[in-house]
């Protein structure tokens, strides 16, 4: 049968979304026909290639099959169609659902005469050990985007790239071009706080019209932490709805597909509820609500449906399914009671008044002069001035630690505010001081503690303690600052640049093991 002979009965909701997925320049809802849809469709699979790319290794011995009529016809569209209330799977499902998603087969399981020779042509052209690799990093890529709902494209990137080992810009350029990928993956731009007005983000098709609301959920309910990764569970999702592995959900599956309704028509409702993980009490009166359910009891399909569900990973989650986080959330109060515990209300932890004027009376005075030597902004004067917003004097700080040994030098020779000798020495020292990210790891009664690398720094506070600044409970805190040695202690330069990211229990908890293992250091 020609395609073209069967399109008009295909609906054109149906029609629109595959082509969407299929052609590049797509043409808006009301500006175009299902026959030129196909059209468009058929003019990109005259290209051999396209077809290749467009389809699995599965898909494509299923092609094969075909052509070669080895396949065993032991299910059919009428055979489905036969037993509405329980339809049962045929050993190529997948392939045939697909493939017929693809306008690539017909609604009765054949090639479309219009596509046998480009078929063919495109059979003959497979490397199938090369096809296979491609396979493997499209199951990991859509399977990541399946999971999340929504990603930043460069987190799919770095994350794929940390699996596989493969260049982040092959797998950038991959994700851009590859036409399986996106055709289960929209790549959309968008606004985002923080990081710019066009920030690639790849959203999986499938929940395209809930990214608003899995965006507001993921807000509400996100999760920081490390997700064990289980490459089998991936390649089980690129090719089912759910981890069909899973006993909970394979008993759930079980118990659905024997209820006499079309179950398989629910699929895309229970999804959605589990990707956003929001109240399940509507999804189960639209249940309750089926006219063939109605005199059924649901109590024991509810329960079977809620344990499944809470197996199922969500994209409001960042991935993990219900039951994970509730035991991150457990962690979590655990890690807050020992915090509690553990916390010393710090006393003397800060340097003199007098030696804290000293302090920024030497480090303005170094800021003044290496903003006057570069020339970074002319209308601002920092020495001598109080209460200076540390936002406003970035720039001329990162100059100053990126040429501290020149500068200082230089300031010490000239001495342009006629410091004494024991101020000249004291400005000397600055060049031994380190800026770079530092993680405020724990109050000591004196001491705060920075974690670096490979040390840990016990510094000084300067014109109050730093839990007076940073409560207890934000620890540990990641910033960007200065530690100084001065007067015989460390100090930090009194402007900490948080960075805010929930790093979740795990880096609480790695950051708890290295304290107690790592060096503490009073001096540079």
């Amino acid at each position: 049968m020609k395609m073209y002979d069967e399109i008009n009965s295909f609906r054109k909701e149906f029609v629109y979304e595959n082509y969407t997925r299929i052609v590049e320049d797509f043409k808006e809802y009301e500006k175009i026909t299902k026959v030129k849809m196909l059209d468009a469709i058929y003019k990109v699979y005259e290209n051999p290639d396209n077809i290749i790319e467009i389809c699995t290794t599965r898909e494509l011995k299923y092609l094969k099959m075909i052509l070669d009529n080895k396949l065993n016809e032991d299910y059919s569209i009428e055979k489905e169609l036969s037993n509405l209330f329980k339809p049962k799977k045929g050993k190529y499902d997948w392939e045939s659902r697909t493939l017929i998603d693809k306008f690539l087969l017909d609604g009765e399981r054949n090639i479309p005469e219009e596509l046998i020779d480009k078929i063919t042509k495109a059979l003959k052209k497979v490397n199938w050990n090369e096809k296979k690799k491609i396979d493997d990093l499209n199951e990991l890529l859509v399977s990541y985007c399946k999971i999340q709902g929504s990603a930043l494209l460069d987190v799919v990137c770095q994350f794929a790239s940390s699996i596989t080992n493969i260049r982040p810009e092959i797998i950038w350029n991959h994700m851009l071009n590859d036409k399986l990928f996106n055709y289960y993956v929209y790549i959309d731009v968008k606004k985002i706080d923080g990081l710019g007005d066009k920030v690639p983000l790849a959203i999986f098709q499938d929940y395209y019209e809930i990214e608003d609301e899995l965006e507001k959920q993921r807000k509400k309910q996100g999760l920081a932490g490390d997700k064990k990764i289980d490459l089998k569970i991936y390649k089980t999702l690129f090719y089912n709805d759910f981890d069909i592995n899973n006993p909970k959900i394979k008993k759930f599956l079980n118990e659905l597909e024997s209820l006499p309704f079309f179950w398989f028509s629910s699929i895309d409702l229970i999804r959605k509820y589990a990707m956003l993980n929001i109240d399940r009490k509507s999804l189960k009166k639209s249940f309750k609500n089926v006219p063939s359910l109605k005199y059924i009891n649901l109590t024991p399909f509810f329960k079977t449906l809620d344990e499944a569900m809470d197996e199922m990973p969500s994209g409001a989650l960042n991935g993990f399914t219900p039951n994970e986080a509730r035991e991150i959330k457990a962690k979590e109060i655990n890690i807050k009671i020992n915090k509690v515990k553990r916390y010393v209300k710090q006393n003397n932890a800060c340097v003199s008044k007098a030696d804290a004027k000293l302090f920024y009376k030497i480090y303005f005075g170094l800021l003044e002069f290496t903003n006057k030597k570069y020339e970074i902004n002319k209308h601002l004067k920092i020495y001598n001035r109080v209460g200076i917003n540390p936002h406003e004097i970035k720039d001329i700080v990162d100059k100053y630690w990126k040429n501290k040994d020149e500068i200082t030098k230089e300031f010490c020779q000239i001495n342009p505010y006629k410091f004494s000798e024991e101020e000249l020495a004291l400005a000397t020292e600055f060049k031994k001081g380190i800026r770079e990210i530092f993680i405020i790891s724990r109050y000591e009664l004196e001491y705060t503690a920075f974690m670096s690398r490979d040390k840990i720094y016990m510094v000084k506070g300067l014109n109050s303690n730093i839990d007076n600044i940073i409560p207890y409970d934000r620890l540990p805190n990641v910033s960007i600052t200065s530690i100084i040695p001065f007067k015989d202690t460390l100090v930090y330069d009194g402007m900490l640049l948080e960075i805010d990211v929930k790093m979740g229990n795990e880096f609480e908890e790695m950051v708890e093991r290295e304290y107690d293992l790592m060096m503490k250091y009073y001096h540079i």
